[in-house]
């Protein structure tokens, strides 16, 4: 009986000692979101790009300090107004934001956290580069610089693998978005570039997309119901997610290759669809836009061309 006692109470105290411990912990997250919103909202509100900069600086040290501790990856960050991308698995999240400089010029932050390892990395805050090969690899806290709008994981694609949607204002003219792989090396570092796209021009790192900044480009990730040729029958039949870009064309044949002149083409989309371990390349979809809630569409399958064929 007395043995009983003692069990309930022990356990009794463990609870509260553990109650206690979530609400102080819940209490510095808290106390150090209300810092960072404070923080934010100063770097937005500045006219002075030293101390905008300055603000940045501070910023994004106070976020990695809170993302360095324990159950971090628990708390939401729900009132911080910058993009947080979380993949699929839970194993990844992205914490990215920018700031406009006076010359309309921005600098882009972000911190990769690789929950699996507690590996938290912050990389340089940064411009954008102004010209990035869809060859290259960027390692060891390198990266081409951007805000990251989407996560995507590929349950049938390489194990710890992530797709990443991204959007960068390069130059006043241009604006640029990309598809870029998000791996990590054996010290669980970041790494950014993988050779997964089959495009016309062969395999490549990423995809790159330039247009003209004032020009509404998409590539989004949907779902979307195809016949694919070129491959066994059997396999014909797609209804799966897939990246859907515009089709970019220049405003006339003069600027061809000038991407600040290019715009979509109109009701013309091509799109990546992952097959068979890679982002695939086909041309001409006619995209379904998802039905309204409550009502169900009827799906119309759309049948082209695969590309590279097999």
């Amino acid at each position: 009986m007395k043995k009983s006692l003692l069990i309930r109470v022990c356990m009794l105290i463990m609870t509260l000692f553990l109650t206690s411990e979530t609400f102080s912990q819940d209490s510095l997250f808290v106390s150090a979101e209300k810092e960072l919103s404070t923080l934010l909202t100063e770097m937005r509100k500045t006219t002075s790009d030293s101390i905008r900069t300055e603000l940045n600086n501070t910023f994004g040290a106070t976020l990695y300090k809170q993302l360095c501790r324990t159950d971090a990856q628990n708390w939401p960050f729900d009132s911080l107004n910058i993009a947080k991308l979380v993949s699929e698995d839970g194993k990844v999240s992205i914490f990215n934001w920018n700031i406009q400089q006076n010359d309309k010029s921005n600098l882009y932050s972000a911190i990769v956290c690789h929950w699996t390892s507690g590996k938290i990395v912050q990389l340089e805050t940064m411009q954008p580069l102004q010209y990035i090969s869809d060859e290259d690899v960027f390692t060891q806290g390198r990266w081409p610089g951007g805000l990251f709008y989407n996560i995507i994981q590929r349950r049938d694609g390489p194990a710890d693998t992530y797709t990443l949607l991204s959007w960068d204002g390069y130059n006043p003219a241009a604006s640029r978005k990309t598809i870029e792989i998000l791996t990590f090396d054996k010290d669980n570092m970041p790494v950014f570039g993988a050779p997964l796209f089959k495009t016309k021009n062969g395999i490549k790192n990423r995809v790159i997309s330039a247009y003209a900044s004032r020009a509404a480009f998409t590539q989004n990730y949907d779902k979307q119901t195809i016949t694919l040729y070129n491959v066994r029958k059997s396999q014909r039949k797609i209804n799966d997610k897939m990246i859907v870009l515009d089709r970019l064309v220049p405003m006339n044949e003069s600027l061809e290759g000038q991407r600040w002149a290019y715009v979509p083409a109109g009701n013309i989309y091509d799109a990546y669809v992952f097959y068979e371990g890679f982002w695939t390349f086909v041309e001409d979809i006619a995209p379904r836009n998802p039905a309204a809630k409550g009502k169900k569409e009827k799906e119309k399958p759309v049948s082209y061309e695969l590309f590279p064929p097999r």
